[in-house]
């Protein structure tokens, strides 16, 4: 994916939720539906991509510490391109 290609995260490690009990910070489930940004093509060492979300990740309680306020590596797999049309 290109920088600045509009996303929306449709499920999250390819699952719509946690397969066991987590703590609230790390319930990343919850961001689902959630829209953001690519910041950059270059993936991470896990192959993640860093997405600036379009909302405050500290309203939903989730752990967000990147340099970046409110962005998180995500794997492009989780991600579907959102056409700007809509």
């Amino acid at each position: 994916m290109k920088t600045n290609t509009k996303v929306k995260l449709m499920s999250f490690l390819g699952r719509q939720s946690a397969e066991q009990e987590i703590h609230a910070e790390n319930d990343y489930w919850k961001l689902i539906g959630e829209t953001g940004v690519v910041l950059g093509e270059t993936r991470n060492a896990y192959g993640r991509l860093l997405i600036l979300f379009d909302n405050d990740l500290d309203r939903f309680g989730v752990a967000n510490h990147n340099a970046v306020r409110n962005s998180l590596w995500i794997v492009p797999e989780d991600l579907e391109i959102v056409d700007d049309n809509d």
